[in-house]
């Protein structure tokens, strides 16, 4: 199963696999061979375009009795709205008049498209109709008429995959996805050396996450000329260190402004038990909370190794020196290790292997979270 999908302006995660979706077609067409085994009759499928194309050809391969097939195209939905009003888009494709008539629905929710089908089938003198959906939404489905065959029930989510789309985008995957409705919010652990930058960039663009850096932030509100950011400016100005309410301010802020993002990624922040418990206190305004803290871990002797590297590449004699590396690395330890106690407890931190080529090391960072 792929990993998210983007599509549009909205983001799509793993919801129902292809093997499900085949076992649950089985087992629908098992029933409808079942009820037309003695039958006489050669009823009529009713392929409802587009979205049911998928469906209607892996039925039809396990039907085991002579059927016939036509189509019809009937639309209302927007974006992934429902309208409420059904129009028909393409006229049937053939006669029903006299015929027994098996509906066959990708996916049905309210109803109105059921009605108005029966409706359609009636004034066009079908001699009965039955109804088969893949899927169905309980929750949503409002009218009397009975579905007579359901392959598989779900809730009521926005849904994309194996024929259903999202403004015509993402029929053609085998899988089904489910419109990803909560924010992320990653934090990025690692120490100097370890390639946060590198990865907090890639991690950004695959999850479309907003890299947050505190420092970054810091500029930007100051450049902007914002409230916060010319308190910050003052206190700077003035040799004195930024407290945390005016990070934690700009950190909401970002939270709030922000849009077209699935999610956040934090640099540089919390970096203290204090702001951590600060950020679960924002977070929780909107029902959110950190979905997890990306450790990237690597040997103390590979984080001198690169710092020096670094340093010689970039003309920085004072981090080549070895007393230097020494204190940044056990200051890195002092700092954070209160904070790994604090979200392994929460259940949320995950170490990931640093060491190797930076494509492999972004990949283990992609499937932890794809499995979030």
């Amino acid at each position: 199963m792929k990993n998210n999908l983007k599509l549009h302006d909205k983001t799509f995660k793993p919801f129902i696999e292809y093997d499900k979706i085949e076992k649950a077609i089985d087992e629908v067409a098992a029933k409808i061979n079942k009820d037309y085994a003695d039958s006489e009759e050669v009823p009529v499928l009713l392929c409802v375009l587009n979205g049911s194309i998928l469906f209607t050809a892996e039925l039809m391969k396990r039907l085991e009795f002579k059927c016939e097939i036509i189509s019809i195209k009937l639309s209302s939905y927007s974006g992934t709205r429902s309208t409420g009003q059904v129009r028909e888009v393409m006229g049937m494709t053939g006669s029903v008049e006299g015929k027994e008539v098996i509906i066959v629905e990708d996916i049905v929710d309210s109803g109105r498209t059921i009605l108005d089908l029966k409706r359609i089938l009636d004034e066009k003198g079908a001699k009965n109709s039955k109804v088969c959906t893949m899927l169905l939404k309980p929750a949503s489905y409002k009218e009397d008429i009975p579905i007579d065959y359901v392959a598989m029930e779900i809730p009521d989510d926005f849904i994309v995959g194996f024929g259903l789309d999202y403004d015509e985008l993402g029929r053609n995957y085998k899988d089904i996805y489910v419109l990803d409705t909560n924010m992320k919010y990653f934090i990025l652990f690692g120490p100097p050396g370890a390639g946060k930058g590198t990865q907090a960039a890639a991690m950004a663009e695959r999850f479309n996450l907003c890299h947050t850096s505190t420092g970054d932030l810091l500029r930007g509100e100051m450049a902007k000329g914002t409230e916060l950011g010319l308190k910050a400016k003052a206190l700077i100005e003035a040799g004195s260190l930024v407290p945390d309410e005016v990070v934690e301010g700009m950190i909401e802020n970002r939270f709030n402004t922000v849009k077209g993002v699935d999610g956040f990624l934090l640099d540089g922040f919390p970096r203290t038990i204090a702001q951590a418990e600060a950020l679960d206190k924002m977070l929780y305004k909107t029902k959110n909370k950190v979905t997890a803290v990306v450790s990237l871990m690597i040997p103390d002797e590979m984080i001198k190794e690169r710092i020096k590297h670094r340093a010689a590449i970039e003309g920085r004699a004072d981090d080549a020196n070895d007393e230097t590396i020494a204190n940044r690395i056990a200051t890195y330890h002092e700092k954070t290790e209160p904070l790994i106690d604090y979200y392994r407890n929460a259940g949320v931190y995950f170490e990931i292997d640093g060491t190797g080529t930076i494509e492999e090391v972004r990949e283990r960072i992609a499937e932890l979270c794809v499995s979030l």
